[in-house]
């Protein structure tokens, strides 16, 4: 939404929702209440919900803002909600979470709701009790082949899965979380190992102690017993104090989150969490604990009394340390290496071509103002900003896209292909750029021509793709003059032909993917890139009030270079690597510590030897 009127003009997240969206996920106003169904309509008053966080940042978190006007896209909303922290519906956009709401039917006209030809709708719904989500995925297939049959030109190869939303946020990290696991687990692992060497070295010592006890009648499990309090009391403080490091380490957690959960950045301790803790404290404690029993069971009694327990060695304790010391190390190891090929791996993946220019690129994200209905008022509007801006001394060039390469992975569209079957529908990658953009970016144009000026409304609709879509249309053929088919009335003549840009990610092969004008297709995101001769932050504040003297309230968002676009496509990675470096150090020092602890202990039963 661009967000106008009190303070500075900025971008906020949010999404147009159904009313049963807050039903569904049971969210709770703070302040005020959820949408009602009559003004989900075409023509409804305009009203508002936002966000917690929104409100404390905007609002000072002032209980009467309920009844205000907020204006949206140049539209005035009336704020009728608070939602309670936490509660928030998820976004779309998974890196953010959003934090204003507004009512569906009452960002479209009638006509706009008619359209069959929109598949990007996220539902929400809630299941019934006992439904398996087997049955509700074949419900949907069923209503995904009617519709199919009754709408081919819109429904013929588009269908609907169901999956439970924490699968949907989730599942493409299961992995690394699983991986985060398993390497806490290998170092709680080295740490006992540790811990048990430490407590075997000191059963050691206390052989002619075990040895009056057992004399005096003591039996294994007044031993047990024992060793297990001893042991526990070790186990309890660690365990105490981790978690408490555990609670001070959230806020630093959170930042290392993959970027499709950095939304759910709200860790906490609950039942579950301190259960679990509880129950790997107990398991080490009784695993480790009773380790040294174990020995000790096989301890000569008489023979310890008889020669003081100073250099009784209990048979097989030397081999279970020694074993323990092999084990941390290879532990140690295993943790190493993963984290040199994690380490490799980001290096290689930062070294990958990107398709396009990464140095001394400027980019920035502007909402395009409502007020600019007509595609004349934008292109005019357009055209004024990157004037002012390619006046700037250190600016080579600019250019305009809904999207830059990697900072949204784009839009899908489904096209024909003038000679293919007509029923044939290929999805693609679609973005829109006005002239100039390609050479901004530096992306090569391998044949035709580039997009421009005269590439207006009213003039044939042109579009430009890329080499991966140009050998999958018409392979061995020249592209150049034929036609994109978006519908029977709606073509793109192809001007010209692009190199492949990596705009779904660094390890992602470039996809099928076309643009047309953006100066003959009304988008109302825009994105500008501009090409410096000189460091592109160093010329940000001029861009920025270049763009304010066009038009004041121009909410301005996402200012970046390129480089840092590319360096956020690895930041997960590179925080994996991170983390399990870390984690491989730590176990590298427990090993070294667990080493010269036996070793020590070793050279200090043999002095009399030496």
């Amino acid at each position: 939404y661009r967000l106008t009127g009190e303070g500075l003009p900025e971008l906020v997240e949010g999404a147009v929702v159904t009313p049963e969206v807050f039903r569904a996920l049971r969210t709770r106003p703070a302040l005020g209440r959820i949408f009602r169904d009559d003004e989900n309509r075409v023509g409804a008053p305009k009203v508002a919900i936002i966000s917690d966080s929104f409100w404390r940042r905007r609002y000072g978190a002032d209980p009467g803002v309920i009844g205000r006007t907020i204006t949206l896209n140049d539209e005035k909303h009336t704020i009728v909600g608070v939602l309670a922290p936490g509660t928030e519906p998820p976004s779309e956009y998974r890196s953010r979470m959003g934090e204003v709401w507004t009512p569906l039917a009452s960002a479209y006209t009638e006509e706009g709701l008619r359209a069959r030809g929109r598949h990007n709708w996220m539902v929400i719904a809630r299941g019934k009790p006992g439904v398996a989500l087997a049955q509700a995925n074949a419900e949907m297939q069923a209503i995904g082949a009617s519709l199919a049959r009754e709408y081919p030109n819109t429904n013929e190869k588009v269908g609907a899965f169901v999956a439970p939303m924490r699968e949907h946020f989730v599942s493409s990290n299961r992995r690394v979380l699983f991986m985060l696991l398993g390497t806490a687990a290998l170092v709680l692992l080295i740490a006992c190992s540790n811990l048990a060497n430490l407590l075997l070295s000191r059963a050691a010592n206390r052989g002619r102690e075990v040895a009056v006890r057992a004399a005096l009648g003591a039996g294994t499990r007044h031993l047990a017993r024992q060793f297990l309090c001893e042991s526990l009391l070790v186990c309890a403080a660690g365990s105490v104090l981790g978690v408490a490091l555990a609670t001070a380490s959230f806020r630093f957690l959170a930042h290392l989150a993959p970027g499709a959960m950095a939304g759910f950045k709200a860790l906490s301790l609950d039942v579950r969490v301190m259960l679990f803790a509880l129950a790997i404290a107990a398991l080490t404690t009784i695993a480790f604990g009773l380790a040294p029993l174990l020995e000790l069971r096989r301890l000569d009694v008489n023979s310890s009394l008889k020669q003081g327990g100073r250099t009784q060695t209990v048979s097989g304790s030397r081999r279970l340390r020694a074993a323990l010391i092999c084990s941390e190390v290879a532990l140690a190891f295993v943790l190493l290496t993963g984290a040199g090929l994690l380490i490799r791996t980001c290096a290689e993946l930062r070294a990958v071509d990107v398709g396009c220019r990464t140095e001394n690129i400027l980019t920035l994200r502007l909402s395009i103002p409502q007020t600019h209905s007509g595609n004349a008022q934008k292109v005019a509007y357009e055209r004024e900003i990157l004037r002012r801006i390619n006046a700037i001394p250190g600016v080579i060039s600019a250019g305009v896209a809904n999207h830059v390469p990697l900072a949204v992975k784009g839009d899908i569209a489904g096209i024909g292909a003038e000679g293919r079957d007509p029923r044939e529908r290929f999805q693609c990658r679609s973005r829109t750029a006005t002239p100039g953009y390609f050479s901004t970016m530096g992306i090569p144009l391998l044949s035709g021509r580039d997009i421009s000026e005269r590439d207006v409304e009213g003039a044939p609709l042109v579009a430009i793709i890329n080499d991966t879509l140009a050998k999958m249309l018409w392979p061995g053929q020249n592209p150049i003059g034929r036609h994109l088919i978006f519908s029977s009335s709606t073509q793109a003549e192809v001007i010209g032909v692009i190199g492949d840009v990596r705009q779904s990610g660094l390890d992602v092969p470039p996809q099928p993917e076309f643009y047309i004008s953006a100066w003959q297709m009304l988008y109302p995101q825009a994105t500008i890139a501009v090409h410096t001769r000189v460091a592109p932050e160093s010329v940000a504040s001029a861009v920025r009030q270049a763009i304010w003297a066009v038009n004041p309230d121009q909410p301005i968002t996402d200012i970046a270079t390129m480089e840092e676009i590319v360096d956020r496509e690895v930041f997960s990675r590179r925080m994996q690597m991170i983390l399990l470096a870390a984690f491989a150090s730590l176990a590298l020092v427990l090993a070294a510590v667990g080493l010269y602890g036996v070793l020590a202990y070793q050279v200090n039963r043999q002095v009399p030897e030496i």
